[in-house]
């Protein structure tokens, strides 16, 4: 079974969007201190790469494994459904965030919302991968493994 699915922060893209009409409205207004400029294009600086890498997640399942890429293919994890004991779908605490993060006994990698499904691996631990289409995704992970 094949399944490919792209969930799309919108808060990331938000938060870069945010700051360049901020440096904009500064730059216009011309009464913007020259620190306060520098400021915002630092925080720009690092807010631009942040968001592209951290703004999309892209999972794909196949016959063999499941990937998990942010941005453009960078950070990834493959997981081999070999190595999958169970799946389920879970919930995140708001304090799980997003991005890359330590969970009790494993990793989350999430772009949004709370929904994630959760694969408990041979060795123990787990891996969560956010998704808006947590039922699918189980399904499919569940499926494959057969």
């Amino acid at each position: 079974m094949r399944y490919r699915h792209q969930q799309t922060s919108y808060v990331a893209y938000g938060a870069v969007f945010f700051g360049l009409v901020l440096l904009a409205v500064l730059l216009s207004v011309g009464g913007a201190s020259s620190d306060s400029v520098i400021v915002i294009v630092v925080l720009l600086a690092v807010l631009l790469p942040v968001g592209i890498v951290f703004g999309r997640l892209t999972v794909s399942v196949d016959s063999t494994s499941v990937l998990v890429a942010f941005g453009w293919g960078w950070p990834k994890r493959r997981i081999d459904l070999a190595d999958v004991m169970s799946v389920r779908h879970v919930r995140n605490r708001w304090y799980e965030g997003w991005g890359i993060h330590r969970v009790p006994g494993g990793w989350l990698y999430n772009v949004g919302g709370f929904d994630a499904v959760e694969l408990k691996l041979r060795s123990g631990k787990v891996f969560r991968i956010g998704t808006n289409e947590p039922a699918v995704l189980a399904e499919t992970i569940t499926n494959s493994r057969l």
